[in-house]
């Protein structure tokens, strides 16, 4: 059985864990220490991307023996989600995003407006290079 490595802004609902026992044959779910995890999600708007932090990614998915098929559920700031999704493609691991659909709902109190947004977990989508997309006409 493939490991599951998820690196994200939460944890995974029962839905997604659902989805991933049934349709990738994956039962175990390891998540960054709680260090990591904040910084992955407080990551500072630079010009730069932070190799540092990139390097702690890697060095907590060889720690926690990542292998050929195990997958890394990996979504968050966007340059440092590419580096960290092109060194899983090249390292044989199974990048995934999740595929959400947005719900918004707004509410009028007098001159105020509210907005929040819901989202509901559609299913896991693997990134790809892009001559790897297999078109669907």
């Amino acid at each position: 059985m493939a490991k599951v490595f998820c690196l994200l802004n939460h944890i995974l609902t029962s839905q997604q864990l659902k989805e991933l026992k049934e349709s990738y044959n994956c039962s175990k779910i390891i998540y960054p220490p709680d260090i990591l995890s904040e910084q992955w999600a407080q990551i500072q708007p630079s010009k730069t991307i932070k190799k540092e932090l990139l390097n702690k990614v890697v060095l907590w998915l060889k720690e926690g023996g990542a292998q050929k098929s195990d997958l890394f559920i990996i979504q968050g700031e966007f340059g440092h989600t590419f580096a960290l999704v092109d060194y899983a493609l090249q390292h044989n691991l199974i990048p995934l995003h999740a595929v959400t659909k947005r719900v918004e709902k707004e509410k009028q109190d007098g001159e105020k407006v509210f907005r929040t947004y819901l989202f509901e977990h559609i299913c896991f989508r693997e990134y790809v290079y892009f001559d790897d997309i297999k078109s669907h006409t």
